[in-house]
């Protein structure tokens, strides 16, 4: 009786330690968990510790099987004395539940913390699933665009999403799909983050603006919240840098800076200088007011004073009349212009489709190629009509550079910089009369150009590169106009070749005699300039090429780049069938896809003979790009059994594509041929095809 009583204890004794064993999850070992596990632990942990959070779907289903969102909400505790917030009443800190799990003890901190403080506004912390895939094409499906999506139309939050695990530096994001948070949230992050020492970099930078022409790198995530109307702003932490501290400090000096932000103005013009260790914000009344100033003081120099200090030289002298009736000269310019760039575009376009397919390279060879046909346009100006006076084409250059000043500030107010420090370089190579100077300035005057190509093209992808390369008439005409005051200054420089290369003459003889011995001795050195101008084009383009590979070797970091996807040769894992059942005199159609090993992704499509082959599901699905077809929204890392319900429409064949994305370690090393160098991580996609009949049977497996 006592050894089965000692037996049983000690089993049970056995079976205690166990279970605890089983429960305990190292920490270590919390970055294999995804999806719906990962969600489960992170609920868990924080049950643990007395924090109540609320789970948003991703995906509703009968099994609640799919991962979903964790949203701990904070309401807010104000005591009599202090007001409400007139313009957001809530701040939301998002956090991907990847992040999220190797940080838990600083966001249970920041919770406790936020609970004993009192704030005159909401705090939640919201934790999403399915944020960090590394297959592109289901944006749709994050944790993040599903919170964006249920909260749309309210307009009193606002979001800070961070990402804490950036490999290179800490990156600051305030634009993404057209549009730019206001400066207040951006400034306000920005002074959080300096005060704590992570020393941000700003993407975009000087040219913040070019996210509304869709010219800098979106981030889907961001994009959530900014196409919505919601002001956001998205972190890159470096990992280094991000221990239970630091990261403590810097979100309850956001959060306290929040409480104290009086100023909600909807600024999104503006221009972030950093100085040393410290950014200096140019708003958008200091850009108006600059450009009233500049305005002003252009009237002077166009009406008189470019003239007033030249001897002999007046408003009413020969040369201004030459001058004012030579004004056609800039749209000729523009239009000239415009139909070497189309012809250089034609050119730059075979380069690209046949060897080089560096997007900056062949951007500069477009540019150099029209300058190259400008060029010849210009000697025959110079060659067979009359010699225009030397201010006249000064005049031109003040008039092109400050026309570029509103037509592209018109535009954008923030691209006034650029081309106000065009029209000062333009301005001060004015005062010089030597051609090696004026040549001098033509480069200066190409490097603001230069300096907005390596913000795009550092900022940017290839694909949002391209139109600039095949770019419409429109955008043609635009490039015409902003480099027209290069191109007349061009013509001034081979001005002075010409006027160097004259025979003096005495004063009595014609201007046609002058013009035939002209013609006579073709000036050698346009052909040395021209060569020079490419030489300095390729010296730049290859400049350019280095700094922006360095940039993206040592500094810049986008998160998680997609991964590689290559076809299964033959499916090992993925099987799928479906049953029909009558219902009222309808059709219920079951279908089971089984993965048989944890996919990153199931993609169903289904395809009928009528624009939506699908009445009835409690799936939501979205029309797909293909005709007559519909693609179910699920998103990553789903259960490795998934059961669709849906009821059909009256299409006869009836097509059902389903995709799995796996792992590359799932296969066998020689089931895959890779032949690639890249080191991006790889997914095998199989692919399963049933065809229905609703006429000849009613289920069917593969």
């Amino acid at each position: 009786m006592k050894f089965k009583s000692l037996f049983i204890s000690f089993f049970s004794l056995l079976l205690a330690v166990s279970a605890l064993h089983a429960q305990y999850i190292p920490e270590s070992d919390t970055r294999i968990y995804r999806g719906k596990e990962l969600s489960d632990l992170l609920y868990e942990k924080l049950k643990k510790e007395g924090i109540t959070a609320r789970k948003q779907l991703l995906c509703r289903t009968p099994e609640n099987n799919f991962p979903y969102n964790l949203l701990i909400s904070i309401p807010k505790t104000v005591s009599e004395e202090k007001p409400a917030k007139a313009k957001f009443s809530s701040l939301v800190l998002v956090f991907p539940q990847d992040d999220a799990v190797s940080h838990l003890p600083f966001i249970e901190e920041l919770i406790k913390w936020n609970k004993e403080v009192e704030f005159n506004f909401d705090v939640n912390i919201l934790l999403t699933a399915c944020d960090k895939t590394q297959i592109s094409g289901n944006d749709k499906m994050t944790g993040t665009e599903i919170y964006a999506d249920f909260n749309q139309g309210s307009e009193t939050y606002c979001a800070v999403y961070s990402n804490l695990d950036a490999q290179k530096i800490t990156t600051l994001t305030p634009g993404s799909a057209g549009q730019v948070s206001p400066l207040w949230l951006t400034k306000l992050v920005n002074d959080s983050l300096e005060a704590n020492d992570f020393d941000p970099t700003i993407i975009g930078s000087f040219y913040i603006s070019l996210y509304k022409q869709n010219l800098l790198r979106s981030s889907n995530i961001l994009a959530s919240f900014l196409s919505r109307g919601t002001p956001a702003v998205e972190l890159n932490i470096k990992a280094s840098s991000a221990d239970k501290n630091s990261l403590f400090l810097l979100y309850q000096n956001i959060i306290t800076s929040f409480d104290n932000e009086t100023d909600f103005k909807e600024d999104t013009h503006y221009i972030p200088v950093k100085l040393f260790s410290a950014h200096l914000w140019l708003t958008e009344n200091i850009t108006i007011i600059l450009l009233i100033v500049m305005f002003t003081l252009s009237l002077f120099f166009i009406c008189d004073l470019g003239f007033i200090f030249r001897t002999r030289h007046s408003i009413k002298t020969i040369s201004t009349k030459r001058a004012l009736k030579t004004l056609y000269l800039v749209p000729a310019t523009i239009a000239v212009l415009w139909i070497c760039l189309e012809i250089a575009q034609f050119i730059s376009t075979a380069f690209f489709n046949s060897f080089m397919r560096n997007p900056i390279a062949v951007l500069g060879i477009k540019i150099a190629i029209s300058f190259i046909l400008i060029s010849f346009a210009y000697l025959l100006e110079l060659r067979f009509h009359a010699n225009k006076d030397t201010y006249t084409y000064e005049y031109l250059l003040r008039l092109s550079t400050l026309l570029n000043i509103f037509v592209f500030s018109a535009i954008d107010i923030s691209l006034f910089y650029l081309f106000a420090a065009i029209y000062i370089i333009i301005s001060v190579s004015l005062l010089f009369k030597k051609t090696f100077s004026i040549y001098l300035f033509f480069i200066l005057s190409m490097l603001p150009y230069f300096q907005l190509i390596f913000a795009i093209a550092t900022y940017s992808t290839p694909k949002q590169i391209m139109p600039l390369i095949f770019a419409s008439p429109l955008y043609n005409i635009l490039f015409s106009c902003a480099i027209t005051p290069l191109s007349i200054l061009l013509l001034r420089i081979y001005l002075r070749l010409k006027n160097a290369n004259k025979t003096k003459v005495s004063q009595n003889i014609s201007v046609t005699q002058i013009q035939v011995k002209i013609k006579k001795k073709f000036p050698k050195y346009y052909a040395l300039i021209q060569f020079i101008t490419v030489i300095v084009f390729v010296g730049l383009i290859f400049l350019a090429t280095l700094y922006i590979r360095n940039i993206f070797r040592t500094k810049i970091n986008f998160g998680n780049f997609s991964g590689r996807v290559i076809d299964s040769p033959e499916n090992l894992f993925l099987q799928a069938r479906y049953k029909d059942s009558s219902y009222y005199g309808g059709t219920i159609r079951q279908l089971s896809v089984n993965t048989s090993r944890p996919a990153s992704r199931v993609e169903i499509f289904v395809s009928g003979e009528t624009d939506n082959p699908v009445y009835y599901t409690t799936y939501t699905f979205t029309p797909s790009e293909n005709k007559n077809q519909i693609q179910f929204n699920l998103p990553d890392y789903p259960p490795e059994n998934i059961v669709l319900n849906y009821t059909p429409d009256n299409s006869e064949v009836t097509i059902i594509d389903i995709y799995a994305y796996y792992d590359r370690e799932y296969y066998p090393e020689e089931f895959i041929t890779d032949t690639s160098k890249s080191n991006r991580k790889v997914f095998v996609k199989e692919k399963i095809s049933l065809v229905i009949n609703s006429k000849i049977k009613s289920q069917g497996s593969i």
